[in-house]
């Protein structure tokens, strides 16, 4: 009895299950070949065609023949294989365009919760930018005025995480602060105020690390708060400067207390505020970017405006990382004393 081949029809013809896999047409194979060379030949062109599965090619049907009862049964099932991972491809395919849609529309809502405009009193100008790490990050900035008091005020805030999840919960953090604005807190007392908030409703180890400020435009005057973000930095008479402000991050601890600062600041100086995505962005070889370096491109673009400042700072950083995604979201606030 001459040896058959069997064909499996092309996708989307594919068999659906073992028993129609098994049951696919047979053709006459050449002749003029022993059972042993079509035996060596079969393997020969089933390996060969293989590698192409191997190199991805999920769309190939194996062609087999079937000296070998056994070895065709075999072969059969790597085409009934291949049909099952196509369709599971195409669910997982389907699955990431929906969350890449959910993505770009939790992306779109979070650029409408940050400020459309920037306060520009007559006094300081103020430049602020966020890279995220991926398309929706934790970071976030705000700015307020007390009209009773005739302060300026701003926010930066770093909530640990990444993605969605961070996202949400620094939705919820700028709720909470929006809700305690009006009533004109100092910044101490603002930040005991957030953290008593989130302490009742943060989920189980997660943190807000924050950055409060006033600033008092007639005298010059900021008075700000830490809660956990690197040091803020002041560049005067082409010197930088640290501001020793420190405190625990939100959430962690009921009844956690802060201290305030205050700096009186004169026409010239630059001050820098920036989560630690920025000094702790690594280079190829793990190297950390780090605070010296952020303070000597603030330090060499002292006498340009908050927003040349902020954005040669991202810019720098990114060609440090040498990277299309940083590992975590970059956040700057850049001010400049009139």
């Amino acid at each position: 009895m001459r040896p058959n081949t069997k064909i499996i029809p092309q996708w989307p013809g594919i068999p659906t299950s073992v028993n129609e896999a098994l049951q696919a047409p047979t053709f006459p194979a050449p002749d003029g070949l022993s059972k042993e060379d079509n035996l060596r030949r079969l393997i020969r062109d089933a390996a060969d065609q293989l590698c192409q599965v191997v190199d991805g090619d999920l769309n190939l049907v194996v062609r087999v023949s079937e000296p070998d009862d056994d070895i065709d049964k075999l072969l059969l099932l790597v085409n009934f294989v291949l049909a099952s991972a196509r369709r599971s491809f195409k669910s997982l395919h389907e699955a990431h365009r929906r969350v890449e849609e959910d993505l770009a529309a939790a992306r779109k809502l979070q650029e409408k919760l940050l400020p459309q405009a920037l306060p520009q009193p007559q006094n300081l100008r103020v430049s602020a930018n966020f890279v995220p790490a991926r398309t929706v990050g934790g970071d976030f900035f705000d700015f307020f005025r007390y009209k009773h008091r005739g302060l300026e005020v701003g926010i930066l805030a770093d909530v640990s995480g990444k993605g969605p999840a961070a996202a949400i919960y620094a939705a919820l953090v700028s709720g909470i602060v929006r809700s305690l604005v009006h009533e004109e807190l100092k910044p101490d007392d603002m930040l005991e105020r957030l953290n008593d908030n989130l302490f009742t409703r943060a989920p189980d180890g997660q943190f807000v690390a924050a950055t409060y400020y006033t600033w008092d435009d007639e005298r010059l005057v900021l008075e700000t708060c830490n809660s956990g973000l690197p040091e803020p930095l002041l560049c005067r008479d082409g010197k930088m400067q640290s501001l020793q402000v420190h405190g625990l991050p939100l959430g962690l601890f009921h009844g956690a207390e802060y201290e305030a600062m205050r700096v009186q600041c004169k026409p010239g100086d630059t001050l820098f505020f920036y989560t630690d995505g920025i000094p702790e962005a690594v280079d190829p070889e793990g190297n950390e970017f780090g605070v010296g370096r952020l303070s000597e491109i603030i330090l060499n673009n002292s006498d340009h405006d908050a927003a040349d400042i902020v954005n040669s700072v991202l810019r720098v950083v990114s060609n440090y990382c040498r990277c299309e995604a940083n590992f975590d979201d970059q956040t700057a606030i850049g001010m400049k004393v009139l």
